[in-house]
């Protein structure tokens, strides 16, 4: 088992699946030349790729307060920097989604004036 307990793997098997499951849309929108759709589903396998690496600071700062024990927090720092990324992903597709709509009905208007 590992030091965060069931906890850190339900994190971790979660988050692989969310990873895989990213990874083969990704795949399967770029096959179909739907680009547009591909980079969304790349950006979100980033985001919980980019997890792993966020779990580590937030272990650091659970160490540095040592409020918890290893086997309390490994598994809430795993959650929280999963879920982090994932949700800065998500906030990055629809804040470029909305500027890429936004451009394009300005080049509406303006072939319509």
């Amino acid at each position: 088992m590992n030091i965060g307990g069931p906890n850190e793997t339900a994190a971790t098997t979660l988050f692989a699946i969310v990873f895989l499951i990213c990874l083969i849309k990704a795949y399967r929108h770029i096959r179909r030349k739907e680009v547009a759709r591909h980079r969304e589903w790349m950006i979100r396998a980033f985001g919980v790729g980019l997890g792993v690496a966020t779990t580590r600071p937030i272990v650091g700062v659970f160490f540095a307060f040592r409020k918890l024990t290893p086997h309390e927090f490994f598994g809430i720092a795993f959650w929280l920097g999963f879920t982090i990324t994932f949700l800065a992903a998500e906030a990055w597709i629809d804040y470029t989604r909305q500027r890429v709509g936004s451009q394009e009905s300005m080049l509406d208007r303006s072939v319509v004036a």
